[in-house]
């Protein structure tokens, strides 16, 4: 059976529209599986060249899907994650979910995980209860 021209466009455009939704899950899932691992916290133009890292990049994915999505992943990422990706679980929970990011940090107050923070050319380790509290202040631009 052959299908007509007029009809195989149109058939063909609302299948890829379709499965759209489930390769996006398939692209969060993969996003939130790097952050979880990430060697680094960065936000803003880094090394050498003042490129965006991949951490930002994975981050931005995230955020950018609808707001149920993007939070079920932040809070799986803050759930799995090292303490980078725990940090940048934290920055989209602060942009998503003010009440639910003062939450995570008052939990943190007593953590002695260290992130690797990532400022232009400059690589430094400090408390995770600390970068919290510079991501509620705004000192990461995101």
């Amino acid at each position: 059976m052959r299908i007509p021209r007029s009809i195989a466009w149109p058939l063909i455009v609302l299948v890829l529209f379709s499965i759209s939704p489930v390769l996006a899950d398939d692209t969060v899932d993969a996003a939130v599986n790097r952050l979880s691992t990430v060697g680094q916290f960065a936000f803003g133009g880094v090394g050498f060249a003042g490129v965006t890292s991949k951490g930002e990049t994975d981050f931005r994915l995230v955020l950018a899907q609808p707001k149920t999505t993007a939070l079920n992943a932040f809070e799986r990422l803050f759930a799995i994650g090292n303490p980078q990706g725990k940090s940048y679980a934290l920055s989209g929970l602060k942009k998503l979910a003010s009440a639910r990011f003062a939450e995570l940090v008052a939990a943190l107050a007593n953590s002695t995980e260290e992130v690797k923070v990532l400022r232009g050319c400059i690589v430094s380790r400090e408390p995770l209860p600390e970068v919290a509290k510079q991501i509620a202040n705004g000192s990461f631009r995101f």
